[in-house]
């Protein structure tokens, strides 16, 4: 988050100090490992990834959390563990009131 790397700066007179006690860790979009990351939050909770979505829902929301970059060839990944998190929680709470048994792709568009 730009803005947030922005408010920790040094250059802030105001947070200085804690910011010389803090290490600040950028977290890169998971991309690659957004179904291992998904199947790691869900066997915490005592769950299977394919009990809870199928296989097109893991793709709508890697193209739901993708944008066209400056240049049209460049994607610009959203893929990071919050962002995917609260989607995922959506699109739970989505399917769940409108009776249908397991995310898919329509539920997370």
């Amino acid at each position: 988050q730009p803005e947030l790397a922005t408010k920790l700066s040094e250059r802030n007179m105001e947070v200085r100090e804690v910011v010389q006690r803090c290490e600040v860790v950028e977290l890169l979009p998971l991309d690659n490992n957004l179904e291992e990351f998904l199947t790691f939050k869900l066997q915490r909770a005592g769950k299977q990834l394919t009990d809870i979505m199928d296989a097109s829902a893991v793709d709508a929301i890697r193209a739901r959390l993708s944008n066209p970059g400056s240049h049209r060839k460049n994607m610009v990944s959203l893929l990071y563990p919050l962002a995917v998190s609260n989607l995922v929680i959506a699109a739970m709470n989505l399917a769940a009131e409108i009776g249908v048994p397991q995310v898919n792709a329509d539920v997370v568009k």
